[in-house]
C-alpha cells in the first residue's frame, strides 16, 4: 500500500563455505557501517548470486558501475535494494526517494546516514563469530 513502510525480508540466511550468514533486519532501511575491509564488499558480491535464486529475487543491486542510479533505483518497486559505496554514489534525489518510496526495503553500505529517515534499529556493522556472519546493531556516536 502506498504510504506504509514495507519490509520485503526480515532475514535473509544462507551458506557461502565455509561461513554462514543470519542477515536479520529491524526496519526498512539497514545502514551498514565498518571500517574498510570488513567484508561489505564480499556480502555485496554474493548477493549478486543471491539473487538469482526464486527466494531472493527481490534483490536488485547497484555500485559504481550501475548506470544513471537515480533512474535505475526510480524503476524499483517491492524490491530489496542494496547499494555498495552508497556515501559516494547516492545523492540528495536519490535520499528523498529512499525516504519517501515506501514499497523498498534498502541496505545501504555507507557512514554518513545524513539526509534519510532511518532509527535507531537502522545502524549495524557485520560481525563474524564461530564463521557465523550476521548484522549487529552499531552504536554510532554523531
Amino acid at each position: 500500500m502506498k504510504g506504509e513502510k514495507q519490509m520485503i525480508y526480515k532475514k535473509i540466511t544462507f551458506k557461502a563455505d565455509p561461513f554462514s550468514y543470519d542477515l536479520r533486519f529491524d526496519d526498512r532501511i539497514t545502514l551498514v557501517g565498518g571500517d574498510s575491509g570488513t567484508g561489505k564488499t564480499v556480502l555485496y558480491e554474493i548477493l549478486e548470486d543471491l539473487r538469482l535464486t526464486d527466494e531472493y529475487k527481490a534483490i536488485k543491486l547497484f555500485n559504481y558501475k550501475s548506470d544513471n542510479l537515480l533512474e535505475a533505483v526510480k524503476q524499483c518497486r517491492d524490491n530489496f535494494i542494496v547499494i555498495d559505496n552508497a556515501d559516494i554514489l547516492i545523492d540528495d534525489d536519490i535520499r528523498r526517494f529512499i525516504n519517501f518510496e515506501f514499497s523498498n526495503q534498502y541496505m545501504l553500505f555507507l557512514r554518513n546516514c545524513d539526509g534519510l529517515n532511518v532509527s535507531d534499529k537502522s545502524f549495524k556493522v557485520l560481525k563474524l563469530e564461530n564463521n557465523r556472519i550476521t548484522l549487529e546493531e552499531e552504536l554510532f556516536v554523531i
